[in-house]
């Protein structure tokens, strides 16, 4: 459209058109967002709350007024101040900022019903749920009629929106009649604290406020005003978008005081353990999309399967307990436009008293400094400890699993560590730094869904037996006696570890020792990964395809630039494999995690099914990515696969005519055949490495993967 709208501002001259696009271009997405999926595209955005809502519709209220302001003959003033020279009291009415404020009294006034109609919200009339809806409201305090109402989507939640003279609650869900009553008096009590609070009145209040501080110092009262005023403002349009970005933040984060302060008010009505468990469920609802907000499988007709919604709620019981110990910044960042504080920090609130909802609507930008991160990881101990319970409660009941260790045990878990075992790790405690230097020797499975993994480890200074909380502590292997390039020139050989110092202990190449802090050192691979290629398969990429090779040998120096490593290439139209050299400096190699893309024309598919025989020789557990929005992920062990003998190139319609198939026994036991055109990638943990030739990667790959080395050296080598 803006595509469009350029070519004909081109055409005439004339840039109206083009800026008109650019001003409506995040309207145009959303409009087609509703075309294609209807009214749920609203309702799944985990943006939504009654605050936001209400802004939507001023701002498409704002929206027409501007369009009657440069589309039809009527005009509004907006390049005159309050009290200055001339100005009348017809000015006064007709001034931009004057209409702006009607409208927004008037929407809030009739907003209510606009939802209902926009949302598709229907009356409730089954009394035993209208019967609860009055026990919440009255322990919550709120007088008067409230009106209930309910909305068809796949997504349990609910929301509070109305004037004070029209209480209005929806609850959003498949089915009223499916929802475990716990969960429902959880949601119910945020929602209805909100209308106790006035929450919306006040928004309306302060929106108001803001319009009329800009119409008596005469700043542009929204962006189409600056961008189509005539005569055009004075103010540089650096400070105009300064100046608003700050007072969206403030109206930001007073949208999430609300949003605590609704959280607050629930838990001193008696529902804190209700709504805890109710944010659980939301939370799992969003597991494949929680930093972007929106789970693309919520708009999809498929539902999704019993086995994965299982693996999506133990995966949201693990992140939400490890988030209250350190959250990562890419979830603190993925937050800052929610209307809600993150979900961690608000089960972390209602569970205790030590945060208030003001400290709690800016804590994801404080949190974004590491030693906030451990201060508020050392606060939130006791409302962990209550959220494994429960969590677990919930988790056991709704899936009715008796034995969350026998479960971890049954699904293959053991299989994840099996590459960790036996090796020497530094063991980082996330919250006081305490430094463990061990041996992994074993893992066991507990009954918790928040912490299913135990360490066992050997502590290697003290010679006993450890076992540590997995979600407690961030682990580093490390080589004693082995050669790490910090940096290209520098061989260090890793001596030793000082553990009440907590520093590294280093010998250079003139046998100079010296130290590195633990903390602050981020330690690449040694050259011993290298070095035990030797006689081991690997994986080279060539063109788009991944080949399996053997490395024959690896030269026996620990100069970096004169590392080689020799190749034995398959090639059936040699007698013989071919011995193929290359520098360490011209490659780049990535350990252990070997991600196999399955192309859509057929030329790849000989060595895609190379590589899935060898995957079915070896019995290694597979990840396998499908094309499709729900149900999209399958792990297991491939059984066989069924390919037409001719792996020729084949016309569209011969591939067409024979769907070549893939038979998996994924973890929970089930044979399930997948055709090969539905297959995004698979995926899979070995020892060794994926190497691919420096010169044969784009520029930008090259520029990804040094940020990926200076970022997490471990993951890549690379110069």
């Amino acid at each position: 459209i803006i595509f469009i709208a350029g070519i004909i501002s081109s055409y005439l001259n004339n840039s109206i058109f083009l800026d008109t696009a650019f001003a409506f271009s995040f309207w145009i997405i959303l409009i087609l967002g509703f075309i294609l999926f209807g009214r749920k595209y609203l309702i799944v955005w985990r943006f939504l709350s009654p605050e936001y809502l209400t802004l939507f519709l001023y701002i498409i209220a704002w929206l027409v007024v501007v369009f009657i302001d440069q589309y039809t003959p009527l005009t509004f003033i907006s390049d005159k101040r309050i009290g200055s020279e001339g100005f009348t009291f017809l000015d006064f009415i007709m001034n931009i900022y004057f209409i702006l404020i009607m409208i927004n009294w008037l929407i809030y006034f009739i907003s209510g019903f606009i939802l209902d109609k926009l949302l598709g919200i229907k009356r409730v009339k089954d009394k035993e749920l209208l019967k609860l809806v009055d026990k919440i409201k009255n322990d919550i305090g709120i007088k008067g009629k409230v009106k209930v109402g309910y909305g068809n989507y796949p997504i349990l939640n609910a929301m509070a929106y109305g004037s004070l003279i029209d209480k209005r609650i929806a609850i959003i869900a498949e089915s009223p009649a499916e929802i475990p009553e716990d969960e429902l008096k959880g949601i119910l009590a945020h929602e209805l604290a909100h209308t106790k609070g006035k929450h919306t009145l006040i928004l309306t209040l302060i929106t108001s406020i803001d319009l009329i501080v800009r119409m008596l110092l005469g700043i542009p009262a929204t962006f189409y005003d600056y961008t189509f005023r005539d005569p055009p403002p004075q103010m540089p349009m650096i400070v105009f978008i300064f100046l608003n970005f700050g007072i969206y933040i403030i109206l930001f984060i007073f949208v999430r005081i609300l949003e605590g302060r609704a959280d607050l008010k629930s838990k001193e009505a008696g529902y804190a353990k209700e709504l805890v468990k109710a944010l659980y469920n939301l939370e799992s609802f969003y597991a494949s999309g929680r930093e972007i907000g929106l789970n693309t499988m919520l708009l999809s007709k498929e539902k999704i399967s019993n086995d994965n919604k299982l693996l999506d709620y133990i995966d949201t019981a693990s992140y939400l307990y490890g988030s209250m110990i350190k959250p990562s910044r890419a979830s603190l960042l993925g937050n800052l436009l929610n209307s809600h504080p993150p979900s961690y920090f608000r089960i972390a609130a209602l569970l205790d008293d030590k945060l208030k909802p003001t400290k709690e609507a800016i804590l994801p930008f404080i949190c974004l400094k590491k030693s906030k991160q451990k201060k508020y990881g050392q606060l939130f101990e006791k409302s962990r400890q209550i959220f494994k319970v429960i969590a677990n409660e919930k988790f056991k009941e709704y899936f009715q699993i008796d034995d969350i260790a026998l479960l971890s045990n049954n699904l293959g878990r053991r299989e994840i560590f099996k590459l960790d075992l036996n090796k020497e790790y530094i063991f980082r405690n996330k919250i006081t730094d305490e430094i463990i230097y061990g041996q992994l020797m074993d893992v066991q499975f507990i009954d918790n869904i928040c912490t299913r993994d135990q360490l066992i480890i050997t502590n290697l200074k003290t010679h006993e037996k450890e076992y540590l909380e997995s979600a407690l502590f961030l682990r580093n292997q490390i080589d004693l006696g082995e050669t790490y390039y910090l940096k290209k020139d520098s061989p260090l050989v890793l001596k030793g570890i000082q553990k009440e110092e907590r520093n590294y202990i280093f010998l250079d190449q003139n046998n100079n020792q010296f130290q590195k802090p633990i903390l602050k050192t981020k330690l690449p691979n040694s050259v011993a990964l290298i070095k035990n290629l030797e006689n081991s398969e690997v994986f080279f990429k060539k063109k788009g395809k991944i080949s399996i090779l053997k490395c024959v040998e690896v030269s026996k120096t620990d100069d970096f630039d004169k590392i080689e490593i020799i190749l034995s290439e398959d090639d059936e139209n040699l007698k013989e494999p071919e011995l193929v050299s290359y520098q360490l400096k011209d490659l780049i190699i990535k350990p252990r995690n070997i991600y196999l893309p399955i192309r859509k024309d057929f030329q790849h598919r000989r060595s895609e099914v190379k590589v899935m025989n060898w995957l079915i020789e070896k019995k290694i557990l597979t990840q396998i990515y499908l094309k499709k929005p729900v149900n999209n992920f399958e792990m297991g062990y491939i059984q066989s696969i069924d390919v037409k003998n001719n792996l020729k190139k084949k016309s569209e319609s011969e591939e067409k005519r024979h769907v070549n198939l893939l038979k998996l026994i994924n973890i929970f036991g089930k044979e399930t055949l997948i055709p090969f055109q539905k297959i995004e990638s698979i995926g899979f943990e070995f020892e060794s490495v994926i190497i691919q030739k420096k010169s044969a990667t784009s520029f930008t790959s090259r520029l990804g993967y040094k940020i990926l080395k200076k970022l997490k050296p471990n993951k890549i080598i690379i110069t």
